[in-house]
């Protein structure tokens, strides 16, 4: 009953017991309701803001797997090379821990962290192999199909030769066999014009008898580039010819012993 303050316009509702039941009824019906849609509404915000940060860890995983992909196919690269040439540096040659050990699993856990972590160390560390393999000077520094003399170290100054001479044809250019610095271009009184790369590591390389040199002291040099011009060069008696030598912590070394295997070459004796 609702009973103005003047008396009129008096209201009255009346409710049976039964009435009231239906109400209490409804009442927790609706607040049962209620409850379950809040707690939806927070149950929907959490996988929402859960599946936005799974987006996000799916994204940094599949990039993370990528970048694993890139890594291992160079390792495999680095590794078929390495096979190769493993009696080349002997020691120095190893794989580091970084590139034998697996992978720490709780790095996968996290894409970033796999990412910045693990994945980077190996890259660097197959880089830096990749590098020593480029500056081992193992590259044919002409195109050539005779060796015309062959090295010999017999200990007797008038029978060694430490080095090989490499027949070509006239103005082929002459490349330097590995990643180095030159340091030395101009005239030698034996070798004519020569040059001479620090391949570091203890490798060096000399390419002597030029019919021209294209580079100059200190010049930083890549696998490949071109140095000089093969051709007729003053002072030698027995025609064109590059004089290519190796030495290696100061030691001469037979050049055919490093340089790539080469098909249809023929050797001649010294003789």
């Amino acid at each position: 009953m609702v009973v103005p303050e003047d008396g009129a316009g008096m209201r009255k509702w009346r409710i049976t017991s039964k009435k009231y039941s239906i109400l209490k009824i409804g009442f927790w019906v609706t607040g049962f309701f209620l409850l379950i849609g809040f707690v939806s509404m927070i149950s929907v915000g959490v996988l929402f803001s859960r599946l936005k940060y799974y987006k996000e860890y799916n994204s940094q995983l599949i990039e993370a797997t990528t970048k694993l992909d890139v890594i291992s196919e160079r390792l495999e690269r680095y590794q078929e090379k390495e096979s190769k040439l493993r009696g080349i540096l002997g020691s120095d040659l190893d794989l580091p821990e970084a590139m034998v050990a697996a992978p720490d699993q709780s790095m996968l856990a996290d894409g970033s962290s796999l990412q910045t972590g693990t994945g980077s160390e190996l890259d660097m560390a197959i880089a830096k192999e990749e590098a020593k393999l480029r500056r081992l000077p193992t590259l044919w520094p002409v195109e050539t199909w005779q060796v015309t003399k062959i090295f010999v170290d017999s200990k007797n100054p008038r029978l060694d030769h430490h080095g090989i001479d490499l027949l070509a044809a006239d103005k082929s250019g002459i490349l330097v066999s590995g990643d180095g610095k030159i340091v030395f271009a101009g005239h030698d009184k034996k070798l004519g014009r020569m040059i001479i790369v620090d391949h570091g590591n203890g490798w060096e390389t000399r390419y002597g008898h030029l019919a021209s040199i294209l580079v100059k002291p200190g010049e930083e040099v890549k696998k490949g580039n071109l140095i000089a011009v093969y051709g007729e060069s003053e002072g030698v008696s027995t025609g064109a010819h590059l004089h290519f030598a190796m030495s290696y912590q100061g030691q001469a070394v037979d050049p055919l012993k490093w340089l790539e295997k080469k098909a249809m070459m023929t050797l001649v004796d010294n003789q």
